[in-house]
Formats: structure tokens, C-alpha cells, sequence
């Protein structure tokens, strides 16, 4: 009996091993990614300033949010829309809080 259980473990482990492997090759060989192709079908077009409709770029750990220029050139255009700025999720804990600051206390324009 306990040969039994330790035979079908042994084949069902090897069975795995060999599914995983195969499927593994199979992924490799047919990812090429077309990055131009990939980046391209997202441009992006402003032709005029719109303080509502303000542009923000990133990947959920950073975010940049443009004007028309696609920089922060002009935020006296977007104080009373959408404020330009920058954030990052790893900027907020890079130091400890040891002198209590709140966070409206953090903000800068």
C-alpha cells in the first residue's frame, strides 16, 4: 500500500513536471512583443487647452500629469480644473514620519 501511494506520487509529480516544462516552451517561443506597435496605438493628440481634460500618464506606481505642451508648463491655466502634478507611490514612504506632519501639510506647489 504505501509503495502504491509513493509510485503514484512519483509518476503524478514527473506528469506535472513535464506538462509545466512544455507548457513553458510553448509561451517563449511564441511571445515577441512589436513594442513600437504596442507604444503607438496609444498616442495621444492635444490640440487645446482644456483646464478639465488634463492628460495623466503612468503605470500604477507613477503618474505625470501634463498640460497641452505634454509637460507642466502652464498650471496657472489648470488651478481651477484638474492640477497638473506628479506622483509616486514610493516617494510618500522613502522616510519615516517623525515629525507628525499631516498630510495637507505635505502637499507643494
Amino acid at each position: 500500500m504505501k509503495n502504491t501511494f509513493w509510485i503514484t506520487t512519483i509518476v503524478l509529480a514527473l506528469c506535472l513536471i513535464g506538462c509545466k516544462k512544455e507548457q513553458h516552451t510553448e509561451e517563449t517561443e511564441n511571445t515577441t512583443i512589436d513594442r513600437k506597435a504596442v507604444v503607438t496605438r496609444h498616442n495621444v493628440h492635444i490640440s487645446e487647452v482644456d483646464t478639465l481634460a488634463s492628460l495623466t500618464v503612468g503605470n500604477g506606481a507613477f503618474a505625470f500629469t501634463t498640460d497641452v505642451t505634454g509637460l507642466q508648463s502652464f498650471p496657472e491655466y489648470y488651478q481651477r480644473g484638474i492640477t497638473l502634478g506628479t506622483l509616486s507611490e514610493w516617494g510618500w514612504n522613502a522616510k519615516p514620519n517623525n515629525q507628525d506632519y499631516s498630510f495637507e501639510e505635505t502637499l507643494k506647489d
